[in-house]
């Protein structure tokens, strides 16, 4: 079968020659321009001149180096389109500092930071990332040091003048050790006696 017509794959002449070759079409009807197309094949059309627009504008380079200096600020809220992100802020206000060329280009980049900043724009470097999951991941091995050895933190031990009256109560089950007068048999017997 030739296929359909829609398909962009095979040209005319090549769904005629299949049909040729499978019987759909016998030899004697097929038509007349076939014999002369199978003679002298048009030449193939060179490809249009396209001029080949730029993938990587002016912007992209200062957003690799923000996004070099910077962590990524979190999700944003792609709904909104009045609300932009912290990072294209960030490259319309270098971008604008730009033009005005009011600043020298190598402290463009300090100083766009500095306007952030002062917007309320909190940046986060990666090396105040790291420092602060370094100090949560020793927190956490502390806590779990703490619980591990029964006890308390360094801020609840009892030397504190706040903390020296508070009773903390512990999860676990405190295991006491009976004495020979405690642990002596219960006579079942009294149990069992009225009262009167």
């Amino acid at each position: 079968m030739a296929g359909s017509r829609r398909d962009k794959l095979g040209s005319i002449f090549s769904r005629l020659t299949g049909l040729l070759r499978s019987g759909a079409i016998k030899e004697e009807d097929r038509p007349i321009w076939y014999d002369v197309v199978k003679a002298f094949p048009p030449r193939p059309k060179p490809p249009p001149k396209q001029n080949i627009p730029n993938i990587l504008y002016p912007e992209d380079f200062v957003r690799v180096h923000f996004y070099n200096t910077y962590t990524d600020p979190g999700a944003t809220k792609l709904a909104d389109g009045k609300i932009k992100s912290v990072q294209q802020r960030f490259v319309d206000q270098y971008l604008e500092l730009h033009e005005k060329k009011s600043v020298p280009t190598e402290h463009l980049f300090e100083e766009t930071v500095r306007i952030l900043k002062e917007g309320g724009v909190k940046l986060i470097t990666h090396e105040e990332r790291r420092d602060a999951q370094k100090s949560q991941v020793k927190d956490r091995e502390y806590q779990r040091e703490s619980r591990n050895k029964g006890t308390l933190p360094d801020k609840l031990q009892p030397e504190d003048p706040f903390t020296a009256n508070t009773t903390v109560i512990s999860s676990r089950p405190v295991k006491t050790q009976a004495t020979e007068s405690e642990s002596s048999t219960v006579n079942i017997d009294s149990l069992f006696q009225d009262p009167r």
